[in-house]
């Protein structure tokens, strides 16, 4: 598939409901982070793959407005081009374009207001940064060092991310 096709948005979006961070079978080569494996899937995945879909769900809507907006305006133009090569008689491509331009600012309203695009950017950061938190555990770095505080930095870092306080740098 084209790689600009790729990227379409779902007519009828479904989350992803066993999104894995690391493959199961990539896992198993790893035996000796199995422990590992479990506490983050128990104190991470979970806010993991719901900010994951969260974000995956705003992308495709914001997507969709882009498509209707691109779609309405070259329609718009097309029509109006049609209007002005018509005789003075015929003003149903007008007022065709004129209803087509109406919905087309009220999408854009709608746009404006509901802010797909804001929150895509806003819980993809915050699942990447789960995702990195994911991956310093795994590494035993940073907070991470002490086995004693472990999963209790880990809980922290996951209430943190969650709750959009900055300190990535602090881990």
């Amino acid at each position: 598939m084209i790689a600009l096709f790729k990227r379409r948005p779902m007519l009828f979006w479904k989350p992803r409901i066993d999104e894995q961070i690391v493959p199961l079978n990539a896992r198993k080569g790893y035996s000796y982070l199995e422990a590992d494996f479990k506490i983050l899937e128990e104190r991470l995945m979970d806010s993991f793959r719901r900010l994951d879909n969260e974000a995956l769900r705003a992308q495709n809507h914001f997507r969709w407005q882009q498509i209707i907006l691109i779609v309405g305006g070259v329609m718009t133009g097309t029509l109006g081009a049609i209007q002005a090569a018509m005789s003075d008689a015929t003003r149903v491509p007008g007022v065709v374009e004129g209803i087509i331009a109406t919905l087309l600012t009220a999408v854009a309203v709608i746009a404006r207001q509901t802010e797909s695009q804001k929150k895509y950017f806003s819980k993809r950061l915050k699942a990447e940064m789960l995702r990195g938190e994911y991956f310093l555990f795994l590494g035993r770095l940073g907070a991470y060092k002490d086995d004693a505080s472990r999963v209790r930095n880990l809980i922290r870092r996951v209430a943190e991310i969650e709750s959009g306080m900055k300190g990535a740098s602090d881990s």
